[in-house]
């Protein structure tokens, strides 16, 4: 994900040396049928539609356009700070002026996908950006507590084993 004006900056730059060395492959190739010609011609599209959806990315977020972001689990979490610092057009100076940091802690933060901030760090710079984070549904699975788990009256340990099944296959108990 690129995090701000000077990694975009970067991006393009690379997409457009990226689409000259394909056109100067597709030029000095002598085969265009052979596999490796095809391989490496493959090889710079998958390249270049990746730096393209990133820079479409930064721009859409940095447009504003952007009100709502869903993660899908907590390792989407520093995804979400980011982007909506971007669609919120806030510069990681301000951000960090907005937690008192220094701009660069935020870019250490930022490029390290927050691996580096504690916990309560995260709810300070979700809060600073007026993020509400909702989380629908918690699912915990632990298998080890099965003999001491008491079951409602009227729930079988089958109903349980197959409710349990259906979960793991489906992701949802409901179809």
């Amino acid at each position: 994900m690129i995090k701000n004006q000077k990694q975009a900056s970067i991006t393009r730059q690379k997409l457009r040396e990226l689409k000259k060395a394909k056109q100067e492959f597709e030029k000095s190739a002598s085969d265009k049928d052979s596999a490796k010609f095809l391989l490496g011609l493959n090889s710079f599209d998958a390249l270049i539609k990746d730096l393209e959806n990133e820079i479409s990315l930064y721009e859409f977020l940095t447009k504003g356009n952007l009100n709502c972001l869903q993660a899908k689990s907590l390792n989407e979490i520093p995804e979400v700070l980011i982007a909506t610092r971007l669609a919120q057009k806030i510069s990681q100076k301000q951000l960090g002026e907005m937690v008192g940091l220094k701009e660069q802690q935020i870019q250490r933060y930022e490029s390290t996908d927050y691996e580096t901030a504690s916990w309560p760090r995260i709810i300070e710079i979700s809060t600073a950006l007026k993020l509400n984070l909702k989380f629908e549904k918690i699912v915990i699975l632990n298998e080890s507590c099965d003999d001491e788990f008491e079951y409602p009256q009227g729930v079988s340990v089958e109903q349980v084993e197959a409710a349990t099944k259906q979960f793991r296959q489906n992701g949802s108990l409901i179809f």
